[in-house]
């Protein structure tokens, strides 16, 4: 069940990111030339600032998803033992490393974006 729930999660995510690439991009496309006058009433909007926000979480959650899969079919005893048993042996201490890694990771980048989107 978790498998197609995420499988669908990504799916979407990745909708939603070209969703927002065309919005930005038409932004650009139809304003020639970019001015910053124009781009500064764009981005002080708050319907640009909640979206902005959403992307950046979805961002967030769309990478953490391919990484965390990448971690349970490459980080486990089996492939990791494969290179080196004794390796294999702290699969779960490894995995659980780069997971935390990531999820550390991914708080940092969404603090760092949300204070410089709202700020």
């Amino acid at each position: 069940m978790i498998g197609s729930t995420l499988f669908y999660a990504q799916r979407l995510s990745a909708i939603f990111l070209l969703g927002y690439t065309v919005w930005l991009s038409s932004f650009f496309l139809f304003n020639q030339p970019l001015e910053f006058d124009a781009w500064s009433v764009f981005t002080d909007q708050i319907v640009f600032l909640i979206i902005t926000s959403l992307v950046s979480l979805i961002i967030v959650i769309h990478s953490f998803i391919g990484l965390w899969t990448i971690g349970t079919d490459y980080f486990t005893s089996r492939t990791l033992g494969f290179v080196s048993p004794a390796i294999g042996k702290y699969a779960n201490i490894i995995r659980g490393a780069y997971s935390l890694l990531f999820v550390l990771w991914g708080c940092v980048v969404i603090f760092i974006l949300l204070f410089t989107i709202w700020s």
